[in-house]
């Protein structure tokens, strides 16, 4: 009875264990974005819509990423630019080596621009308070 009450904790334990990893996306989601993690996807919206899907390269230890996602992302006026023109995607270098690899993005953040065809339209390599990424949304064209 021992024993079995051990293997049922253990079991439970990985269970939250695996919740609690799973969770640990969760954070990625970002409160008046319609965000996407399927690029595919948001490249075929991109053309249903006439919009340009917006890509987040980001990765799990990238305290920048972090800072983007929690400040510049979630500014009323950058959302409102978001929203209206673009397709915003999160992609995790870790998880998607090759993705950044087609995009050339060698450092996190980089938000990269590109039509549902996959032209490139702009890049912004680094962190940008909320003034200055909605200077370079204003820029793309």
């Amino acid at each position: 009875m021992i024993i079995i009450s051990i293997i049922t904790l253990l079991i439970c334990g990985f269970i939250v264990s695996v919740s609690a990893d799973d969770d640990a996306d969760d954070d990625k989601y970002i409160d008046g974005l319609n965000v996407s993690f399927d690029l595919e996807q948001s490249l075929k919206d991109a053309k249903l819509e006439n919009k340009t899907v917006m890509v987040i390269f980001d990765q799990k230890s990238c305290v920048y990423c972090d800072i983007l996602k929690e400040n510049t992302l979630t500014d009323p006026k950058v959302q409102d630019a978001i929203n209206e023109k673009y397709i915003p995607t999160i992609v995790d270098v870790n998880k998607n080596p090759m993705i950044a690899s087609n995009y050339n993005v060698y450092g996190t953040p980089t938000v990269v621009f590109v039509t549902g065809d996959e032209d490139f339209v702009y890049q912004i390599d680094g962190y940008l308070d909320a003034e200055e990424f909605l200077d370079e949304l204003n820029q793309i064209e």
